[in-house]
């Protein structure tokens, strides 16, 4: 049978089909990109504009230098104390807390101008926090005598910075050694 002989005319109505009725219009097909189709170095390059315009963004990390390090944070503490600073000693407690010796409360630590630390012993507790313990040396501003006893403390750090959590039990009083002076010297 030979096809080419008969009429090519399209049917009225299609068989099997329906007219469209009222309602949302047929989507037009999706057209799916070939699995060979990949980025060109153009593409590429617009990616790479993208991801540099994102970079540096967010919030800037400074760490204060005071605070770098447990020992750091110690020297800082205690200097204020010294100095009398409230405000620089509040600021190396992690909570801010205000019942921790303020300067001045420390009574038995008499007016000096030297005072340094030694003899760290650490012990790391997490990643975050440890506990120290350490001499407090200071020079009797008024005999020249070289004092010392022994704090700890636990550090934490937040953000990058090492800060006091708590003392660890209660500074002992330095041992008192008397002088044979006359009271009225």
């Amino acid at each position: 049978m030979r096809l080419d002989l008969f009429e090519n005319t399209p049917p009225k109505t299609p068989a099997g089909t329906l007219v469209p009725g009222p309602g949302v219009a047929p989507a037009e097909p999706v057209h799916l990109p070939r699995e060979g189709n990949r980025l060109g170095w153009q593409g590429w390059l617009v990616v790479l504009a993208v991801a540099c315009t994102l970079l540096g963004q967010g919030e800037r990390s400074t760490v204060d230098r005071r605070f770098s390090s447990p020992s750091r944070t110690l020297n800082t503490y205690w200097e204020a104390l010294r100095e009398g600073d409230a405000d620089g000693a509040w600021a190396c407690f992690a909570e801010g807390r205000r019942d921790v010796p303020m300067p001045g409360s420390i009574w038995f630590l008499p007016a000096t101008d030297e005072l340094w630390l030694s003899g760290y012993r650490s012990l790391p507790v997490t990643a975050g926090r440890v506990m120290v313990s350490y001499e407090v040396h200071y020079r009797d501003g008024r005999w020249g005598d070289e004092r010392m006893f022994r704090f700890g403390n636990e550090l934490v750090r937040e953000h990058g910075e090492w800060h006091i959590a708590k003392p660890i039990g209660e500074a002992s009083m330095p041992e008192w050694k008397p002088k044979d002076r006359p009271v009225d010297s």
